[in-house]
């Protein structure tokens, strides 16, 4: 036998071996479908509700199904309903996650509805002894189910979650056209991504009232009639918005020095 004949043999084996585990990996992986409705929205409010069924089968070949969602339980009713199979599932219908043993179902398939309702995205954290509240937002990528055979992936149904505080704050900005206060527009925008929402909201809801007649009324009080001024005002806001994050970063390494 000479060395490509070997070569060959060798690439052979090699195919053979990753046909076998690609066909192994499907063969395992079980069949999702969304039965109702035909279509989910794309989009989501914070505390919307929403109900949708899907079918999952061929998993002869699986141990366990898990299914896990992004939604959470509304109305005190448990996330997961699976009809008649529900006095066999032994976890908790009303967790996020749950995991199914395939060996106890006798059915090659089953339905699942799950009813919930869209999460918060945000978490508040106020400052000790202050009125200033620092907000986080959590990923607005969310998922309507996502279900796995064993470890491999099935299937996943995502959804965007659309945050009041932060729509609001577009929205808002978005009013605000006048390009000269475009750079502060940005250091707005700043202010709201380093938590500071409430603060930065009332700052770009003043610089909507900024009209452009012969002068500019900054914050409905003061009148610019030059640009002098206005370039004065828009310092002035930049101090203060810088200002309030050194606070905020003060007292975040605070908090981190006395952890």
């Amino acid at each position: 036998m000479n060395k490509y004949e070997i070569r060959s043999i060798f690439t052979a084996a090699i195919i053979f071996v990753i046909v076998g585990c690609t066909m192994t990996t499907i063969s395992s992986a079980a069949t999702v479908e969304l039965v109702s409705p035909s279509k989910l929205p794309t989009q989501l409010q914070e505390g919307e509700q929403i109900s949708l069924t899907i079918k999952i089968g061929d998993y002869d070949d699986t141990k366990s199904i898990t299914i896990d969602t992004s939604l959470i339980s509304s109305d005190n009713k448990p996330i997961y309903d699976f009809g008649a199979l529900n006095p066999s599932i032994t976890e908790n219908r009303y967790n996020q996650t749950i995991t199914i043993d395939t060996s106890s179902l006798q059915q090659k398939e089953f339905q699942v509805s799950i009813y919930g309702k869209a999460p918060v995205g945000e978490t508040e954290n106020k400052i000790k002894d202050t009125d200033i509240v620092i907000r986080k937002f959590s990923d607005s990528n969310k998922n309507y189910y996502e279900v796995h055979a064993d470890k491999t992936l099935a299937n996943i149904n995502s959804f965007e979650l659309v945050i009041k505080i932060e729509d609001d704050f577009v929205k808002t900005t978005e009013k605000i056209t006048w390009k000269e206060l475009d750079g502060t527009k940005k250091e707005v925008t700043k202010l709201f991504n380093s938590g500071l929402t409430t603060e930065a909201q009332n700052i770009a809801n003043e610089m909507v009232k900024i009209t452009v007649p012969g002068s500019l009324s900054l914050f409905g009080l003061v009148k610019i009639e030059s640009d002098i001024w206005l370039n004065i005002a828009i310092i002035v806001t930049a101090l203060i918005m810088f200002c309030l994050g050194f606070i905020v970063g003060r007292h975040g390494n605070d908090e981190d020095k006395e952890e």
